[in-house]
């Protein structure tokens, strides 16, 4: 069943056309929540079971020769997150269909998109071969860009899709190096064994390689600094899909990555203080960014990226804490940072589902011209309030806890070093910067007098209240998580902790002295000093003239891209031309070089004795052919030219006759006479021309090409004859020449063993003869005869 769970909704988007074609009056996304609604099912049916220390695992042989197999795990951490892929995605899904008109000739296209997309975050956060990881990671990539430019006619829609995919896929290819890396190692892909082997075996300095690689993958992914830039530009896709990739699925798989392989790379502490130091870097450009924005899509995703700081710093701590032997910061920091996925989850896709809403009502995200909503949309203010204050930290919500809970694990940094007050403190400036966003987003929209003049001469159009349901569900989950969660964050943490490195009970509770704790204190400091800015500052438009001082990446990959623009522009230029010599040129040179410099550095494998007997005709033939070649040079008779040239091919022919090679005679001498053929009357149908005399140094520069080429080719030759052994596939061409059904063993290779090597060229030829008679048909209408 685990299997199927992860290929379900890819065989679901099959079927997805079918009911787009035959039920038009019935809104798609009704037929495609079923399958998300199925998997949540399954993996709450195992929640019991995984709560009491099982796991559930299962093996698929793919390509077990290469060590890429569909190994799946699911325990208590891959539970977690597939209940997220699910249940919020069967959220999003019923949110769609009333956010998504039954009208767009597209629909279809985004239900599929989005199915491949959940099939692969279940690979992801299932999958226990790296490699397998791998591929369903790119897979989220590749589907993310369809879903973010699914309105592809918007400018920003492509650039935002485009910058996500190259950013998240470069990091992938970094990353997957990292996993060959890990492969080479400890012998296995499996995530389990190769934990296993690190235990067991210690560390080396390949792993330092290998941890740099998977921080890349891991933090392209989940926007880290200075990977972030693509997350606020995603923005451009649809309201369910942000609401779904950035606060519940894709953004999370980086930190999932981190939380499932971080273990390995605990050896060392620069692992924990580059996740802290990049985690504090990321949540100080997100929570202080995100104050000064008018979008609202643009203020939830730089509040993502702050959250995602947030918690690749908690990871960093954990680690650290795991380095030096802190088993109270270790183990409680992975519970903290479970329980914040959660919450993060929740309250961000509810916030993110009301801002579709208030921009399908008043064609506007914008908070500057948003004023006094709440008249209208009384429900979505409240829902704002709740989520809202749950992202700033305000008790007794789900997210006080779980800030309460971050703020604990960061002022144990200093147990370790005083010099982690800087931490401290950019920690408590970004917590100031979360409450002041979040109270922007529940209050700014929503109050005040409205101004008709944000509608312009569009019809306000209130939704129907079915779209509020699912936000209505996510929100009460905001209120009651605190109660249920230990059910879910409990397995997931212990799955994160992965080995068992003591015998002391696993933390999973904060127990303080006293009520008044300084993480308590600090929430009353940071509330009290949020409310009072957003009343003096954040509730007045003037706060958007200013601008702070925060590093821009934004401009530097511009700049780069442009940079790569005219450098690939330069190389096109100067090495993609319409002068054939010129392009053959480059070609030898490049295919000379490497082979004479492979050859010296591999050691010069040459073998000079040995040969076989040289019979005398083979000698002449061999004179005639570098006569031949050299008169080429110097004969510019057209007539002559062909000759000389034909000639060389039919002494090629038998010279192959000598060495017993008559299929390949008969090859070459077919060949040669068609070439003669299609010369001469090419020739004729051309136009007398001036001769053209080369410079000598243009022919001199010619020779040394040509020289290197013969050079090279005759190394190539005799390397491949020093390394000749005996053959083990061609014993089983005798074996089974005849059991194969033929007595010709030359027939029986070209017919069985490369049948489809034979298909394919009768495939080329075939291609080749339909777009010559599509050209003559172009060409009979009376088309264009160029060579376009």
């Amino acid at each position: 069943m685990l299997q199927l769970a992860v290929f379900l909704p890819v065989i679901a988007m099959f079927f997805v056309p079918f009911f787009r074609k035959n039920f038009k009056t019935i809104h798609t996304g009704k037929f495609v929540i079923v399958v998300p609604l199925i998997l949540f099912g399954y993996f709450i049916s195992n929640l019991k079971y995984i709560y009491s220390g099982g796991t559930i695992y299962k093996k698929l042989a793919f390509v077990s020769n290469v060590g890429l197999d569909i190994n799946l795990n699911l325990d208590g951490l891959s539970l977690l997150f597939s209940l997220l892929i699910t249940g919020i995605g069967t959220l999003v899904i019923l949110y769609s269909c009333y956010y998504m008109s039954i009208t767009d000739e597209k629909l279809h296209k985004f239900y599929i998109f989005l199915l491949i997309f959940m099939s692969a975050m279940l690979g992801v956060v299932l999958s226990d071969n790296m490699l397998s990881m791998y591929m369903f990671w790119e897979m989220t990539s590749v589907s993310s860009f369809l879903l973010i430019s699914y309105w592809h006619e918007n400018d920003a829609s492509r650039k935002g899709a485009l910058k996500s995919l190259i950013i998240t896929v470069f990091g992938g290819v970094l990353m997957l190096a990292g996993i060959f890396i890990l492969n080479n190692i400890t012998g296995s892909f499996n995530v389990s064994e190769i934990i296993e082997f690190t235990k067991n075996h210690g560390y080396n300095d390949k792993y330092v390689v290998a941890m740099i690689l998977i921080i890349f993958g891991a933090f392209t992914k989940s926007a880290q600094f200075p990977f972030h830039i693509w997350l606020p530009d995603a923005m451009a896709a649809p309201t369910p899909i942000s609401s779904y990739l950035h606060s519940a699925t894709m953004v999370k798989a980086g930190i999932y990555l981190l939380l499932r392989i971080g273990i390995v790379f605990s050896f060392t502490s620069s692992f924990g203080n580059i996740l802290i130091i990049f985690g504090t870097i990321t949540m100080l450009i997100g929570s202080i960014s995100a104050i000064f924005l008018k979008d609202l899509k643009g203020i939830l995703a730089y509040s993502t990226i702050s959250q995602l700081g947030m918690m690749t710093l908690m990871i960093g701590i954990a680690n650290l804490g795991l380095y030096n032997d802190n088993h109270y910061v270790y183990t409680f920091a992975f519970y903290a940072v479970c329980f914040h996925i959660i919450n993060h989850a929740a309250f961000k896709a509810s916030l993110f589902m009301i801002t579709g809403i208030i921009d399908h009502s008043f064609h506007s995200r914008d908070i500057e011209k948003l004023r006094g909503i709440k008249r209208y949309m009384p429900l979505s203010f409240i829902l704002s309030i709740i989520a809202g204050f749950s992202m700033a930290g305000i008790p007794p919500l789900s997210g006080f806890y779980s800030k309460e809970y971050f703020l604990t694990v960061v002022y144990g940094l200093t147990q370790s070093s005083m010099l982690y007050m800087i931490i401290v403190i950019a920690v408590v400036i970004g917590a100031l910067g979360t409450a002041i966003y979040s109270l922007i987003v529940a209050f700014k929209p929503f109050l005040g007098k409205f101004d008709n003049s944000i509608l312009g001469n569009k019809k306000l159009h209130l939704p129907s209240n079915g779209i509020f349901i699912s936000p209505i569900i996510l929100v009460v989950f905001v209120i009651i998580n605190t109660f249920i969660k230990d059910y879910i964050v409990i397995p997931a943490q212990q799955s994160a902790l992965a080995v068992k490195i003591t015998n002391n009970e696993v933390i999973t509770h904060v127990h303080h002295d006293s009520f008044f704790s300084i993480e308590l204190l600090t929430s009353i400091i940071v509330i009290i000093a949020s409310f009072v800015i957003y009343k003096l500052f954040a509730s007045r438009n003037e706060i958007y003239s200013i601008n702070p001082t925060i590093i821009s990446i934004h401009g530097a990959y511009n700049n780069l891209g442009n940079l790569l623009h005219k450098v690939s522009g330069t190389l096109h230029d100067t090495f993609v031309t319409n002068q054939l010599r010129r392009n053959m040129s480059y070609i030898f040179v490049v295919l000379s070089a490497t082979i004479i410099g492979g050859y010296f550095a591999i050691g010069r494998p040459m073998l000079i004795n040995n040969f076989s007997t040289i019979h005398y005709m083979n000698i002449f033939i061999g004179l005639c052919i570098v006569v031949c070649c050299v008169a080429l040079t110097t004969v510019y008779n057209r007539l002559v030219l062909i000759i000389l040239s034909s000639g060389i091919g039919f002494m090629m022919t038998a010279l192959y006759v000598t060495f017993r090679a008559p299929d390949l005679a008969m090859t070459q001498f077919v060949i040669e006479s068609i070439s003669t053929i299609i010369f001469l009357i090419a020739f004729i149908l051309l136009t007398d021309k001036t001769k053209q005399v080369e410079k000598q140094s243009f022919k001199f520069t010619n020779a040394i090409i040509a020289t290197l080429t013969g050079i090279s080719f005759t190394i190539v030759g005799l390397v491949s004859y020093a390394y000749k052994n005996p053959s083990e596939i061609s014993q089983f061409y005798f074996d089974n020449v005849v059991a194969s059904g033929g007595g010709n063993i030359v027939n029986v290779i070209i017919v069985d063993f490369r049948g489809f090597d034979t298909l394919f060229e009768i495939t080329v030829m075939t291609m080749v003869a339909l777009i010559i008679y599509a050209m003559f048909k172009i060409i009979k209408r009376g088309g264009p005869k160029d060579e376009n």
